[in-house]
């Protein structure tokens, strides 16, 4: 089971300049970072891939020489990370679509359901609608 914390005792107790100063010291560096992602590894790589990928290389042709240089990606992360560094971005991010929902025109005819009124079809054997 767990045990409360007494907030009172603890407010009594806390050394706030020591907190203080070591929140301090916190904004003075970067978080660390858990995940290395494609786009960290590639990083120091950024602008020798590109101006290969202006040149006339793909990105499955420069995954495939990255594999074999022990780098592995797949051809789409890399066309996301060149992408995204072409449009000025880090490309550490991943690319997120939303579907689009299928709308009708507006000139279209609206659908119509048929209602259930609960009765047995009788035309239908074996069928049979119960009432809640």
């Amino acid at each position: 089971m767990s045990t409360t914390i007494d907030y009172a005792k603890l407010a009594a107790t806390l050394d706030y300049a020591a907190v203080e100063k070591k929140l301090e010291q916190l904004t003075q560096r970067d978080p660390p970072r858990k995940r290395k992602t494609v786009a960290d590894v590639l990083k120091p790589l950024r602008q020798r891939l590109l101006d290969l990928h202006s040149k006339g290389w793909s990105a499955s042709q420069l995954a495939d020489e990255l594999k074999s240089a022990g780098v592995t990606v797949s051809a789409a992360r890399l066309r996301e990370c060149l992408s995204g560094w072409m449009t000025g971005g880090d490309g550490a991010q991943r690319l997120r679509t939303r579907r689009r929902l299928k709308r009708p025109p507006a000139d279209a005819q609206p659908t119509t359901t048929a209602v259930h009124s609960g009765r047995v079809n009788e035309s239908q054997p074996g069928q049979r609608v119960t009432m809640r």
